[in-house]
């Protein structure tokens, strides 16, 4: 035989080869489609509370009776994650006809007020998650200020509020209003109109000498009005002048 020949049947091989291969896959393919074996009859969401399941399914693009084949679970995801309450996102194919997803939900960490005034919920990270609503809580401490552009000092006011969720000083819930300043830094107002002045920069450092003088002024029993710790080597103190009790006479 010569060499055209067997050039010949071996490409002839390859192609009735390839054509068999394909040939089985569409008949297995329709079978599978038209007996329903990977067809989607459950679609579970769980970690979810302030956004609906219908919310999130309508963004998955995922429908009851659609074969799980033809969708993946990264595009799943990322359609999911364009919802600005949605921190993470993990979609699970439980074979043959379940999908399940598993979200974990942005947390409020405060409130800012938009360029029309009306507050919005801010999560940690600077993200802004939506209006606030009297119903889903307003009891966060606000942002305030022409400064908030300012993506460097906004990241020290979540900052200052980071630290203070761990703090056993001045404690998150003890803080009301953030004002930012694109001139005069950060200033931070407590529930007790306790005035404390940041600046800017070295929010650690600061935030450390500022636990030590409520710490100090605490333990002698001095009440703080006003705690300027701007400064690198110091810090400047403003006390409340003491209560006298009116009932109090003379012996």
């Amino acid at each position: 035989m010569s060499e055209e020949r067997k050039a010949f049947f071996l490409k002839a091989a390859k192609v009735l080869t390839l054509l068999l291969v394909l040939a089985v896959f569409g008949v297995c393919t329709y079978i599978t489609i038209s007996l329903g074996v990977f067809t989607v009859h459950e679609v579970t969401v769980a970690g979810n509370e302030k956004i609906l399941d219908k919310e999130i399914l309508q963004r998955s693009g995922l429908r009851l009776g659609e074969s799980s084949i033809f969708f993946f679970e990264d595009t799943v995801e990322k359609d999911i994650l364009k919802n600005p309450w949605i921190h993470s996102v993990k979609v699970h194919k439980e074979f043959p006809k379940r999908v399940h997803i598993d979200i974990e939900e942005e947390k409020v960490y405060c409130l800012v007020f938009g360029s029309d005034g009306s507050p919005h919920y801010l999560s940690s990270s600077g993200k802004i998650l939506g209006t606030a609503k009297f119903d889903e809580g307003l009891d966060f401490p606000v942002l305030i200020g022409d400064g908030i552009e300012n993506s460097d000092l906004l990241k020290e006011a979540l900052q200052i509020l980071d630290l203070s969720s761990n703090s056993s000083v001045l404690d998150w819930s003890e803080i009301s209003e953030i004002h930012i300043d694109k001139i005069y830094g950060i200033n931070v107002y407590t529930t007790d109109r306790r005035h404390i002045v940041f600046d800017r920069g070295d929010v650690y450092r600061k935030w450390r000498k500022l636990e030590n003088i409520i710490q100090h002024a605490d333990n002698l029993g001095l009440k703080q009005a006003y705690i300027n710790i701007s400064s690198s080597d110091m810090g400047v103190v403003n006390f409340e002048a003491p209560t006298v009790d009116s009932g109090a006479q003379d012996g």
